[in-house]
């Protein structure tokens, strides 16, 4: 056949290879961490936090009007499979030019095929590992960011063939425009850039030590031009000069470049035009700007004016970037963990969070618990990665040098740059997915190698080519179909609706017009996207805590609806600062009379009884200690001080369970009634729960989709994040339990039973399995007689048989201290319980036996002589009776 089709043939099978296979594993709606931020910015052209995605938030709003499925987030998640796929077929011609690069002489028979199985083997192993297609399913911005960098670096090659052509500067023109428009998704584009000087050296200029340090100089300098220069410099130029110095800057531009092309001055009007294409492609900010002034619904960082425009470009809102490792490791929580910063750099930066996510995708993940499982894969991508890079050095230096560079630049170089603490809020593999696409170029390298060595031998041996068939075969079944195999349970997202059903619930936990404080990303962006795009519950305004410590957000939460009380001005606002604090300062604040007297009635409807001396509270009362250096009260904490007097209890404030206790201002958490998925802030202390409220949230209004599917995967962060749900359904059950309500709490483990089962959902603590399997039993949903030490060990069947014995259920009870006691006869604490269980079931005999045999080991135990003489008296009482 011929080559042309061929390669046409294989470009074509990677992209509907990986295409097929990352539509049906692609997320049905909104998932966590940004995706829901993006889809609610796209949907409604608003501004995500910075550095934003203007590019991104344009396309993604395109296909939110494209009727290609219901749910407007799926239409947003199919550009990430449709970037990702692209991508895999770009890198399929990336590797085909390289090989062919080597590859040089003319080759008959199926040797000719060699660069089209490499590119086929090293595009479809990438297209599978966990990185990239964890990103290739969902609306996120790193699979777009992937396809420019996959399109920059095969345009390069492209250009590098082509380079004595006529016109052939038109490619290069066309890679620094992408560029442009890459910055407008993610940065991380700009990072291919070295990769690109060095193909376009080779081309134009002989290779000496010299040259190539000139070449590293210039190319370094004009990285630097486009990042932090261009990207950075355009805006600070707006700022000092306004909109008449932009528009100078960008005319004297515009002057040099027509006098680069009339003069005839061929390498200045490249670089001129390079530059001006840049900056046409960096224009997509100005959607940033222009949506910020007409205040959009998510309007983060607000930079509607230049100062805050230029702010949000350079990230101002987390903090000064340093690069001072010393720095970082003081301040990192877990600095300790470390013998000084070189341990610290190598142990945590580079191995745990770099070269521990490499081996992920090349040797196994463990999505439960985030380790490496090291043959997962055989090793297999990993060895012919190796291998490839070494066969590419060997045969073809120059360019695998190139590859090298992109390796590193996008690995060990953002290592270097992003300097991060430990720990870090989630896993940041995401960050690397360019090295990891490099280091693809070598896995299609090694195989390609190997296979050219098969089929070279099988020609010697006169061969029949299916042998040469069958190995090419074996080395694609081995390396992309595997990984895809063995990767496809955990990234397959068709039936996790998790983030969507968990901000759904979280809304039906509060009361109408209900202020809800968030802590992070996870419980903030997807309940945006509800709240925007499926506009459920916007009467409920989300107060994000880590944004209540700026001052813009503060304004937004004050003067857009639906608005949350605030008693400052806006200009005290503007200039809001940490607060001086004592070390304990007691909080008064007045509660209505009206108010304080409906939730006292309702508090007494829940439990039947007063424990505040029968009368409403007055006042609720808290003492507040400074978070802040322990003196500085902070921002969030004012705030949220200064919303509880503002609101005087006339909108319900609520705070996610997601929360930290830290974030939920110290004393205040007395006053916090659990109501599902939020806590509310009420008015009587200790008041734990309203059962019925709970109940009706758990058991009526809640969606649980797909919990109780085995067939779909749930990360670890996912299911340490359902078991907020247990915990509720315990406490409920531990309620019903208290008053003997035995039907309702069977009702209550049955439901939680059937909508979370350990087999899917597994616990994450033996605590909360304890009091789930407990409760169980309690209500006869388990069979006391299934509970076995060989099941859970005698901790966890010790810690079962309390909670059965505290909620006064001692047959269960004794049954569970019996078996405790006849594998392990010296457990004191099981026979004291058991003692007393017999006492209460009047089983008088068997506690007098357990005494006596006590007592014979324990002769001056005088409590234990008591309880047998009492226990003696009462089977004589029993005896005479009957």
């Amino acid at each position: 056949m011929d080559t042309k089709k061929v390669h046409r043939y294989g470009a074509i099978f990677t992209f509907l290879f990986s295409f097929v296979v990352y539509f049906s594993t692609m997320a049905p709606t909104v998932s966590f961490w940004d995706c829901g931020e993006f889809i609610a910015c796209s949907y409604r052209l608003a501004v995500p936090h910075p550095p934003g995605s203007p590019l991104f938030l344009l396309v993604g709003r395109i296909f939110t009007l494209l009727p290609i499925f219901a749910d407007i987030a799926k239409r947003v998640n199919f550009i990430s499979v449709l970037a990702s796929a692209f991508t895999v077929m770009f890198l399929y011609f990336t590797i085909v030019l390289l090989i062919k690069q080597y590859f040089k002489e003319p080759q008959e028979g199926l040797l000719k095929y060699v660069p089209y199985l490499g590119g086929i083997i090293g595009s479809l192993t990438f297209a599978f590992t966990t990185s990239f297609w964890f990103n290739a399913v969902e609306a996120e911005v790193y699979a777009s960011s992937m396809l420019f960098t996959s399109l920059v670096v095969w345009l390069i090659l492209y250009w590098g063939e082509r380079s004595e052509e006529v016109g052939n500067e038109r490619y290069l023109l066309v890679i620094m425009y992408l560029v442009g428009l890459a910055i407008g998704v993610h940065l991380l584009n700009v990072l291919a850039l070295p990769t690109v000087f060095m193909i376009i050296y080779y081309r134009k200029y002989k290779v000496t030590t010299e040259t190539f340090v000139y070449m590293a100089i210039i190319g370094a300098m004009l990285t630097g031009m486009i990042y932090p220069g261009l990207v950075n410099g355009i805006p600070q130029i707006a700022e000092k000069g306004g909109f008449f110095g932009l528009m100078v800057f960008l005319v004297i531009m515009l002057m040099l470049l027509v006098y680069a092309i009339n003069n005839k001055k061929p390498v200045f009007s490249l670089i001129m035009t390079t530059v001006f294409l840049v900056i046409l492609g960096y224009s997509t900010y100005l959607t940033i700007y222009i949506r910020s002034n007409l205040d959009p619904t998510i309007d983060e960082n607000d930079p509607e004016n230049i100062e805050r425009f230029i702010s949000y470009l350079k990230r101002e809102q987390y903090g000064q970037h340093t690069l001072n490792r010393a720095q970082v490791l003081r301040e990192s929580p877990n600095g300790d963990q470390y013998t000084g910063v070189w341990d610290f750099f190598w142990r945590y930066q580079v191995n745990k969070m770099y070269v521990r996510y490499l081996l992920w995708n090349f040797l196994g993940e463990n999505g439960r618990v985030g380790g490496v499982i090291w043959w997962k894969f055989f090793g297999i991508p990993f060895l012919l990665g190796l291998f490839g890079a070494y066969y590419h050095f060997k045969k073809d230096w120059k360019h695998a040098l190139a590859v090298f560079v992109l390796f590193f630049m996008t690995g060990f170089a953002i290592i270097l740059y992003l300097n991060q603490p430990d720990p870090q809020p989630r896993e940041r593999d995401y960050s690397y997915v360019g090295s990891f696409f490099a280091f693809s170029i070598w896995i299609g390298i090694g195989a390609a190698a190997l296979w050219e060595w098969f089929v070279r031998e099988a020609q010697k041996r006169k061969m029949s080519s299916m042998v040469s068939v069958a190995i090419a075969l074996l080395l694609f079944l081995v390396s992309p179909v595997q990984v895809m195999v063995k990767n496809y349970h955990s990234h397959d997202r068709s039936g996790n609706y998790v983030a969507w059903d968990y901000s759904y619930n979280m809304l039906q936990s509060c009361e109408p017009n209900a202020v809800i404080y968030t802590n992070g990303d996870n419980d903030t962006f997807p309940v945006w996207f509800l709240q925007k795009v499926e506009n459920v519950r916007t009467d409920i305004r989300v107060a994000n805590l880590s944004l209540l410590n700026t001052d813009w957000y503060i304004l937004q939460l004050k003067h857009k609806e639906p608005k949350v009380p605030i008693s400052l001005s806006d200009r005290e606002i503007e200039n809001i600062q940490p607060i001086p604090w004592p070390k304990k300062k007691t909080i008064e604040i007045k509660v209505p009379k009206e108010y304080a007297q409906r939730e006292w009635e309702r508090y007494k409807e829940t439990y039947q009884f007063a424990t505040l001396g029968g009368k409403p509270t007055e006042m609720i009362k808290f003492d507040l200690k400074p978070k802040l250096f322990r003196r500085y009260l902070r921002v969030q904490d004012y705030m949220i001080l200064n919303t509880l007097y503002a609101n005087n209890f006339r909108k319900p404030l609520y705070f996610a369970v997601t929360c930290s206790r830290d974030n939920m201002l110290d004393g205040l958490q007395r006053y916090l009634r659990m109501d599902g998925l939020s806590f509310k802030i009420t008015s009587v202390p200790n008041w734990s729960m309203d059962p019925e409220v709970l109940y009706d949230n758990l058991m009526n209004k809640y969606q649980y989709r797909n919990l109780n599917n085995p067939k779909v995967y749930y990360n670890k962060n996912i299911i340490s994040l359902l078991q907020n749900y247990r915990s509720a359904f315990v406490q409920l059950a531990n309620y019903y339990a208290s008053v003997k309500d035995t039907a309702r709490v069977k009702k209550i483990m049955k439901r939680l039973n059937e909508i979370m089962p350990p087999e899917v959902i597994p616990f994450t603590s033996s605590t909360i399995r304890n009091w789930v399997e407990a409760y169980n039993v309690y209500a006869g949903v388990t069979p006391v007689d299934s509970i076995s030490v060989e099941k859970y060990g005698l901790r966890n069947l010790q810690s079962m048989a309390e909670i059965l014995y505290r909620l006064q259920a001692q047959e269960k009870a004794r049954v569970l201290y019996e078996k405790i006691l006849a594998v392990n006869p010296q457990d004191y604490r099981a026979k004291g319980n058991l003692i007393n269980i017999y006492g209460e079931l009047k089983e008088y005999q068997k506690a007098i036996d357990m005494l006596e045999k006590w007592l014979k080991d324990n002769p001056n135990d005088r409590m234990a002589r008591q309880r047998l003489d009492e226990y003696k008296a009462k089977l004589a009482a029993q005896d005479s009776t009957d």
